[in-house]
């Protein structure tokens, strides 16, 4: 398969979770904006990706109905592992004609934080860190020299950075700035935008 264009890094680290993605969007060898958003909060949860921006969207538009939903009827939160399999089953069920994404999909329960990698048929794997997208090896290579499971948030968001920052030096198809999304063991969000 063909490499998804953008760039997007998550990590888990024992205060919480952090994912970041560049903010280009393009088609072939066409910028078509410098200003998309690639990292979502869905609920409590966070979501990154990489490849068709506009089946992103919809994901995340899928995801918020159907966690709201499943909240609603059951009357308690969904664990971050439900939200994760949930959106897995989603990606299974459009097989045939798949959302063209890679995606990365966090957040923090009970069990602590948690971080999956999911691809565009809904292979669902749990991981300490990842990248996805055209620049995911340039930036794997900067979280795996850094990574450390204990540093705290603040380290956490300067390596997610740093990752993209690579990608972006490399990747023709990532730019334009960074958004960083966290997402604490209180469940405090926070986005920054970190221009580049």
């Amino acid at each position: 398969m063909e490499e998804l264009p953008a760039t997007a890094v998550g990590i888990k680290v024992d205060d919480g979770i952090v994912l970041a993605s560049e903010r280009r969007l393009s088609y072939g060898g066409y910028v078509l904006s410098k200003q998309a958003k690639k990292v979502y909060k869905i609920g409590k949860f966070l979501m990154a990706g990489a490849g068709i921006y506009g089946d992103l969207q919809t994901l995340t538009r899928i995801m918020n109905v159907e966690i709201k939903y499943y909240e609603i009827s059951t009357g308690k939160p969904i664990s971050v592992h439900a939200a994760a399999k949930l959106l897995s089953v989603i990606l299974y069920q459009y097989k045939i004609m798949p959302f063209i994404s890679e995606i990365l999909f966090g957040g923090v329960d009970d069990k602590g934080p948690q971080l999956y990698v999911l691809d565009p048929i809904g292979s669902l794997i749990e991981d300490n860190y990842a990248a996805v997208g055209s620049g995911a090896r340039i930036a794997i290579g900067v979280l795996e020299s850094e990574y450390n499971p204990k540093m705290n948030l603040d380290t956490a968001i300067q390596l997610v950075t740093k990752a993209v920052k690579a990608s972006i030096e490399r990747d023709v198809t990532s730019g334009d700035g960074i958004d960083v999304a966290t997402l604490d063991r209180q469940g405090n969000y926070k986005n920054t935008f970190i221009p580049y």
